[in-house]
């Protein structure tokens, strides 16, 4: 049933599984199309997915990989996005799928939302295989609660596959509060998806916001809009 929990007695069975699920849905675009597009998230969950993947050989010459959403900082930054996909995935067998960054020399995300958008919509049109985090507030990629551009995000008018994100005021995102993110229709577009949570919190906020309103909670938007599609894997 859809937004119905995996549970995993430990976070290696759970991040192995995950694994799994990540490589039939790649799997399954090669063999249909001969190219396939991965969009990830960062934070500290996915460290040892990403390490599991990039040991892992697979036809990752032929995967484009995409970011889910971005701080605006340098790719060296520590809090970077890029910098994690590049040291923890893109490197190993994994090191010879393309990539294709967020975060450009712009200023501000909202000056890059047209460039970016070009980049990451052929790869959106649909994205084959999407991980997705969730934070404590019940935000994921980077639709915050309360955020400046929230609502754009979810239902864009005009450019259909990134938006800036204002989060100034949202405890959650921390200093980093200009951000760049894949819209709502992007996420949605996502032929395999799968959510990856650890700790009993997030299994709390996960079966609140599967009520709430996609405003107050946006990983509601997620859940309904990719529905069966989304696989969504607990460990405490």
């Amino acid at each position: 049933m859809a937004g119905d929990i995996r549970r995993f007695e430990t976070r290696e069975e759970a991040t192995s599984v995950a694994a799994e699920v990540v490589l039939a849905g790649l799997k399954t675009a090669l063999e249909e199309k001969g190219r396939a597009s991965f969009c990830v998230s960062g934070g500290s969950t996915p460290g040892p997915l990403f390490d599991l993947l990039a040991a892992t050989e697979f036809g990752w010459e032929r995967v484009t990989v995409g970011l889910v959403d971005e701080r605006w900082v340098s790719p060296e930054d520590t809090s970077s996005n890029e910098r994690l996909v590049r040291s923890r995935l893109l490197t190993k067998h994994a090191g010879a799928a393309g990539f294709i960054p967020m975060r450009t020399l712009h200023e501000l995300p909202e000056e890059a939302v047209a460039e970016r958008n070009a980049a990451y919509a052929p790869h959106c049109a649909p994205l084959d295989v999407i991980l997705l985090g969730m934070g404590n507030d019940g935000h994921t990629a980077s639709w915050f609660p309360g955020a400046g551009g929230l609502a754009n995000a979810l239902n864009p008018v005009g450019i259909e596959t990134v938006a800036a994100i204002d989060a100034r005021g949202c405890p959650v995102a921390g200093i980093n509060t200009q951000r760049m993110t894949l819209t709502g229709p992007a996420v949605a577009s996502a032929q395999v998806a799968l959510m990856l949570l650890f700790g009993n919190d997030k299994l709390d906020v996960y079966e609140q916001a599967k009520s709430a309103d996609p405003m107050d909670m946006p990983v509601r938007y997620a859940i309904d809009k990719l529905g069966p599609r989304l696989t969504v894997i607990w460990a405490p």
